[in-house]
This record gives structure tokens, sequence and C-alpha cells, in this order.
């Protein structure tokens, strides 16, 4: 199964943020050193677990957009409940809570205004796919 920009969208909660074009998600896993005596060679073993995850788009501060939420989510130290759909027909979507951790808006004399936002996962990222 391809996904594509005319299946994704971003929503948190239930409120698919409006005008976004992009997103992208990190997840990452620490890993631990481990030196033993006698040992030429170093081990590694998986540790911690993380996420973040960024989106860009069209600033539009209306109230329907969505948009205002995670501004108000960033001022106020709110968590979220966050959901990247891959294919909104079908179901498959991350699913995660997280923290607003950056939220910018750029407005240029040539181009439209762009908002861009970062959000930091509290918990593990799943991904959810319909049953078959």
């Amino acid at each position: 199964m391809a996904y594509t920009g005319v299946t994704a969208s971003l929503a948190i909660g239930d409120k698919t943020i409006a005008y976004i074009s992009n997103f992208s998600i990190e997840e990452t896993r620490d890993m631990i050193e481990i030196g033993r005596f006698g040992n030429a060679c170093k081990e590694k073993m998986p540790a911690l677990y993380a996420w973040t995850a960024s989106a860009d788009g069209t600033a539009d501060f209306a109230a329907e957009s969505g948009q205002t939420l995670l501004r108000d989510a960033m001022v106020n130290g709110a968590k979220l409940e966050a959901k990247f759909y891959l294919d909104t027909v079908r179901g498959v979507y991350l699913h995660g809570n997280a923290y607003v951790e950056s939220f910018s808006v750029d407005v240029s004399a040539e181009d439209r205004a762009n908002v861009s936002i970062g959000l930091s996962g509290t918990d593990a990222l799943t991904l959810v796919t319909p049953a078959s």
C-alpha cells in the first residue's frame, strides 16, 4: 500500500487541522553501551524510546481550522492527542499524546503566511490499522 498526501491529514483529538501541507514523524530509541572486562567490543542494548513530529502549512487562525488549538496548547502547556493519518479512507494512522514544543508563523510579502508546529511525544506512538 502506498500512501500519499492526498490521503493524509493531521488531527488533534477528533478535530482535523486545516491547511496542513506536510508532516514528519521521527521515532528514536536510545542505545546504552555496555563494556565488559576482557571484551574487545562494546555491546549495545536498547533503552528509552521517544518520538517527535513537525507539521507545516498555511496559517489560518479561524476557529474552524483547528490551528488555534495547537497554539493554545503550546501557551498553556496542555497535552494533546495527535493522530497522523496516512490513509483517511482506510483508517491507517499513527496515534500518541504530545505537547506542542514549538509554534511559529512566517509571513512574507511574496507569499502566504505559513505555520510550523513541533510536537514532542509523551508516550509510545501507536500504528493503528483496520482489522482485515
